[in-house]
């Protein structure tokens, strides 16, 4: 591999590294725009009478996991 190769890789490897930095900011965004959410619609739910037992396992420890500090 000659020096303009490798200076060619090494430039591409940054602009893949900048890229997936990007996407991770996003995602880590778009989890806390979702864990508000839920945390407000949990909330709203057992002031009218909805309660973690009406709803799927899924759900329920999804709220459980957040309610105790899980994926922020």
């Amino acid at each position: 591999m000659t020096t303009h190769e490798m200076i060619a890789a090494v430039a591409k490897a940054d602009i893949a590294m900048k890229a997936a930095a990007w996407q991770i900011q996003r995602l880590a965004e778009d989890v806390a725009m979702l864990r508000k959410a839920l945390y407000e619609l949990a909330y709203v739910a057992e002031e009218h009478g909805i309660y973690l037992s009406n709803m799927t396992k899924t759900t329920q420890d999804a709220i459980v996991a957040m309610r105790l500090g899980g994926f922020k």
